[in-house]
């Protein structure tokens, strides 16, 4: 079939040179360091991209929001064919070359255009608590699955203490305007608009944070940290001037103290 599109199309190689640690086909990095970078860079003006499949490079499940997104097709090679092809390997920055402004700008300007997400939407709540779901498999090729060994998922890891008495009391407080949503199975562009619409979003520490790309300014984020830090969801907030508490103690009454300051 790879020699066939191949007929079709002119191909692209490209292996991502990140500097972070953390897996491709988890949906932060997939965002922050796979999908950001490469619209920043326009491959969505090609019309075939090709990776090489084993886990340091693959995006897994996450292949068809790029093919979405970017309207080009998304192959994984094994290593030894990946390097016999003869096309030109496209190179570009790691994401930590790209903080700035215009390059975040041009980000979500593109992912906007392509989801028509251009006025607020009312049908959205104003404020949304994340909660972790179950377990989803972020990986379905048979090769891959037996070399994979990233399996915990972030639930496991990390979690807002006493979420259900929370979301209770956020309900009581916000009424109508308020929802508690799980995004493990929510499409790419209902994500996006449930970021672009809020006005306070709570959640842990995670791969949900990526999401705030997609925030209007001053919108109120706040991050239960679990102990945990990562710069580029900083950055993120610092560029596109969101309204980023950390909360440290990951306890009911800090969160309170934070959502009503």
């Amino acid at each position: 079939m790879l020699l066939f599109e191949y007929k079709q199309y002119i191909m692209y190689r490209v292996i991502n040179q990140r500097k972070t640690s953390g897996s491709l086909f988890h949906y932060a990095h997939f965002i922050c360091d796979c999908l950001f970078p490469e619209i920043i860079n326009e491959f969505y003006s090609h019309k075939a991209i090709v990776r090489i499949k084993n886990i340091s490079q693959t995006i897994g499940n996450f292949s068809i929001i790029y093919e979405e997104v970017m309207k080009i097709k998304n192959y994984e090679i094994l290593e030894e064919d990946f390097y016999c092809l003869e096309t030109k390997i496209l190179e570009y920055k790691n994401k930590e070359e790209y903080i700035d402004k215009k390059y975040f700008d041009k980000f979500r300007e593109y992912i906007f255009s392509i989801y028509k997400i251009n006025h607020y939407d009312k049908t959205y709540p104003e404020v949304i608590l994340i909660k972790r779901g179950g377990r989803i498999n972020l990986i379905d090729d048979e090769y891959l699955k037996k070399i994979n060994t990233n399996i915990t998922t972030g639930k496991e890891r990390r979690e807002i203490n006493n979420i259900d008495k929370l979301d209770k009391y956020l309900q009581k407080l916000y009424e109508e305007k308020y929802k508690s949503i799980y995004l493990e199975n929510m499409p790419f562009e209902e994500q996006i608009k449930y970021f672009n619409n809020a006005n306070l979003i709570i959640c842990a520490h995670g791969a949900c944070m990526a999401n705030m790309f997609f925030c209007k300014e001053k919108t109120k984020i706040i991050e239960i940290t679990c102990g945990i830090k990562w710069d580029f969801f900083d950055n993120i907030s610092k560029i596109l001037n969101l309204n980023h508490l950390k909360c440290v103690k990951n306890s009911f009454n800090e969160i309170i103290n934070l959502v009503i300051i």
